[in-house]
């Protein structure tokens, strides 16, 4: 196995000391809500997730990967993403992401987006630790699609006592939509090139950025978003 190969399994696992575990991707609000109860309701979340956040943050990540200003990126994530909620999560997520992406693989660019405040976005620190680890913006919309599934699905083995091989078997049965998530996602990414950050997609969940915001006002939670 290459080196590069490596290092997408390391940013794709869930011990990568990034904070993803303290998160549940919305997976909370939606087991209070009575939205998610069962291996089957959370396929569909985790699917609808995946094509709507994911393919944003995977775009934004592969764009990173290739190169392109992190500053704008950054602002293109802010637009996409409505919630205040879900923007400050993101950029705990990335400001935790910048730390362990700098230890593992430190380089000008990573260090460059630390005094960004009040943080940069997870997808983009994402882009660039792909970057600086070798590989390819293909690889870092592949690891920034199978987030967006596999947090879901590990929270939801705590949150609903779910047994861990049906949340296996749930990633594994979403592994073609993962791939195809990827696929246009770096598409899009790499039409930045000529179209600025407007070719990269802006799908939405409405009901993400809804249950987010009721979330972040809970006295008590598992998670934090």
């Amino acid at each position: 196995m290459s080196g590069a190969s490596a290092a997408l399994l390391l940013l794709a696992d869930g011990r990568f000391p990034a904070g993803a575990h303290a998160h549940s991707g919305g997976v909370e609000a939606a087991v209070r809500a009575g939205r998610i109860t069962d291996p089957a309701s959370l396929a569909a979340f985790c699917r609808g997730r995946l094509h709507t956040a994911g393919l944003v943050a995977a775009a934004l990540a592969a764009a990173a990967c290739a190169g392109h200003d992190p500053a704008e990126l950054d602002t293109a994530a802010d637009a996409r993403t409505p919630a205040p909620a879900l923007r400050a999560a993101s950029r705990r997520l990335g400001r935790q992401l910048l730390r362990a992406a700098r230890a593992a693989w430190p380089c000008p660019e990573l260090d460059a987006l630390a005094p960004l405040r009040p943080g940069p976005h997870q997808p983009v620190v994402l882009g660039l630790a792909a970057r600086s680890a070798g590989l390819a913006p293909r690889d870092a919309a592949r690891a920034a699609a199978y987030d967006a599934a596999s947090s879901p699905a590990s929270a939801a083995v705590r949150l609903l006592s779910l047994d861990p091989f049906d949340a296996a078997a749930l990633l594994a049965r979403l592994a073609a939509d993962v791939d195809a998530v990827a696929e246009r996602a770096a598409a899009d990414a790499a039409a930045v090139a000529e179209r600025g950050t407007d070719a990269l997609p802006a799908a939405s969940a409405p009901l993400l950025d809804i249950a987010a915001e009721h979330h972040a006002t809970w006295p008590v939670r598992l998670f934090a978003s």
